[in-house]
């Protein structure tokens, strides 16, 4: 009961633009959305200005949110655009400038999972981070990305079939 009042409250202070109250709500949240960053950017200074950038349209556009209960799917929708912007700059950036090769190590189990999840097309890993690394449902994936819960559904399929074909040493269908 009192979680939801201070909530309310939170909420109220929210759509009157107070930024205390924005940065307040992001603190709570900022281990889940870090990992939202990380897994697209996996550079904290990026991820940090993809904080820094989304705190700043929630404040200008907390006006456009329609319905209050959307309000995290609504605020994660606007991250994952800015992770997206962030993530489109620097590849078109590294094509111009390519890195020098850096000879590869041996990865634990868990990280090379996370390589070959990288390694799946964008659609099929942004529902598989969200669905498995953040736990949200198949509806708020839904509603993050705008999609049909079919497409999200499908997507899900496909990238988890494509990613058990990468571990087995296979090749991505969609790749």
């Amino acid at each position: 009961m009192i979680t939801s009042i201070s909530n309310s409250i939170q909420m109220r202070k929210i759509k009157k633009q107070d930024m205390q109250a924005i940065v307040d709500w992001f603190e709570v949240r900022q281990s889940k959305l870090y990992k939202i960053g990380w897994a697209y950017l996996k550079n904290h200074y990026d991820v940090e200005d993809v904080f820094h950038n989304t705190i700043i349209k929630v404040h200008d556009k907390i006006g456009q949110l329609r319905k209050e209960q959307y309000f995290e799917t609504w605020v994660t929708s606007i991250f994952i655009n800015e992770c997206r912007s962030i993530y489109r700059k620097k590849n078109k950036d590294a094509l111009e400038n390519p890195p020098e090769m850096i000879e590869e190590k041996p990865l634990e189990s868990q990280l090379e999972v996370m390589d070959n999840l990288d390694q799946l097309e964008n659609i099929h890993r942004e529902v598989i981070i969200l669905k498995y690394l953040q736990g949200f449902s198949q509806k708020e994936i839904s509603h993050i990305l705008n999609l049909p819960i079919g497409t999200v559904k499908s997507r899900l399929h496909r990238g988890l079939r494509d990613l058990r074909n990468l571990i087995e040493g296979g090749e991505s269908s969609g790749v």
